[in-house]
């Protein structure tokens, strides 16, 4: 059991920090969010979860070429809309 406790916090000291690329393929697919009061893009609340967590974000419309310098890549496809 100490072990896993060990372990579990290894692992999350060396998720703090990270280097993330959010990539918004669908840039167009808006959504209103009351809670932000505008309208919000697929990304949004992702890229604000991490900023929160201490990541280092990047964010954009275009695929980098060389994806080497970043820790997780969230790639974001749009959203369901009826």
């Amino acid at each position: 059991m100490k072990t896993l406790m060990l372990l579990l916090l290894v692992v999350s000291g060396l998720c703090f920090g990270s280097n993330v690329l959010i990539f918004n393929y669908d840039q167009i697919d808006l959504i209103y969010d009351p809670v932000v009061g505008d309208s919000i893009d697929t990304g949004y609340w992702v890229e604000q979860t991490l900023l929160a967590l201490g990541d280092n974000v990047d964010s954009g419309t275009t695929l980098p070429t060389d994806l080497s310098s970043y820790d997780a890549v969230f790639m974001m496809m749009g959203m369901y809309t009826c």
